[in-house]
């Protein structure tokens, strides 16, 4: 009975944070256009053939309009407590989604539609915000430390290769990972890695409560930063700290500060459920969903037990990253002005 209510409790939580997204937001103006991306296949219709598609036994039905798992990670220590994954839970986590058929992708490849894993697998993506030293820690010798989220990443990469070296860092550019003397060092080499860099502003302060000056302030000051310490880096999405987006939703994606400007590709809240797919009528670039990874009641496990008893829900690949397949029933949960590029198949 416990379980069915903590169910009917997430599910609920779901829909309030999709009708939120629909409801009072603050405009001042529209949010730039999507950039495009090129790609082979150009279709946006049926109007040409397409391969039909099979699903090999044993094998989930492709749905390329189910809800991806964005995982909100900050401390990962000895012990599990809130707002902190134990180093065990957190291999735990990476096992399970390993066996499960999740496999990491980037945030680009979410934000540009390319979602590139073979057929009947499903993408995560893995977020880390605050730059905290355990995500990424050098011994005094000056190996990385092996028991710090990146070391246990590569350690799990090696043993599953087709597991990724995918994640997003949001990071607080000041005394990043708090070993100072190696922000810029540490920066470029989760870049040299294949991480991503991420805003999540200079000060960590809420930003519902800012003036919009503020608000512009701290965002073009994070990336100004970021990409000063590590020029190789673009930086492009904005997790709220602690959540709480601006009051006007269009800084988010655009913004000036002292004559100079800035855009964002999206904006990530901390909570909410699993977040739609690139293609979904539901998609709100500037506030996307993500999940906690915590072993609280709504936290990791729970989100992935519901996602496991609704296999029918979660966004399924393909195989093709340049087409988009779904199936008729879900045809309405489709816009077609997200599909940037990618053909559009049905069965």
């Amino acid at each position: 009975m416990k379980s069915q209510l903590l169910v009917a409790l997430l599910w609920l939580l779901f829909l309030w944070a999709a009708t939120e997204r629909r409801a009072g937001v603050h405009e001042a103006e529209p949010p730039p256009p999507i950039p495009k991306v090129a790609a082979k296949t150009t279709q946006d219709n049926l109007s040409a053939p397409l391969p039909s598609v099979r699903i090999p036994k044993g094998t989930l039905p492709p749905n390329e309009v189910g809800v991806v798992p964005i995982f909100e990670y900050h401390e990962i220590s000895r012990t599990e407590k809130w707002m902190s994954r134990s180093i065990p839970h957190f291999r735990h986590d990476l096992e399970r989604l390993y066996t499960e058929g999740y496999r990491p992708i980037s945030m680009k490849e979410y934000l540009d539609n390319r979602i590139d894993l073979p057929q009947g697998l499903s993408p995560v993506i893995l977020t880390f915000d605050d730059a905290r030293q355990s995500q990424f820690s050098y011994l005094s010798n000056g190996k990385l430390d092996p028991n710090c989220a990146v070391a246990i990443l590569q350690q799990f990469h090696e043993r599953h290769p087709d597991f990724a070296l995918r994640a997003m860092f949001f990071v607080l550019p000041d005394a990043a990972f708090e070993q100072r003397g190696w922000v810029g060092q540490k920066l470029q080499a989760l870049l040299d890695m294949g991480f991503e860099l991420g805003n999540h502003t200079v000060t960590h302060r809420n930003m519902t409560r800012m003036s919009d000056a503020e608000v512009q302030k701290e965002i073009f000051l994070c990336k100004a930063k970021i990409e000063k310490l590590a020029p190789k880096a673009v930086v492009d999405t904005l997790a709220f700290p602690g959540g709480n987006a601006p009051r006007h939703l269009s800084l988010v994606l655009a913004g000036k500060y002292q004559g100079q400007s800035y855009t964002n590709r999206a904006g990530f809240l901390a909570y909410g459920g699993p977040a739609p797919s690139p293609v979904s009528v539901d998609l709100d670039r500037r506030r996307i969903l993500r999940l906690v990874a915590t072993g609280d009641p709504g936290g990791t496990s729970d989100w992935l037990n519901w996602l496991k008893r609704h296999p029918e829900l979660r966004y399924v690949s393909d195989g093709d990253p340049n087409i988009i397949t779904v199936p008729k029933a879900k045809m309405k949960y489709v816009d077609r002005a997200k599909l940037n590029g990618a053909a559009l198949r049905t069965y």
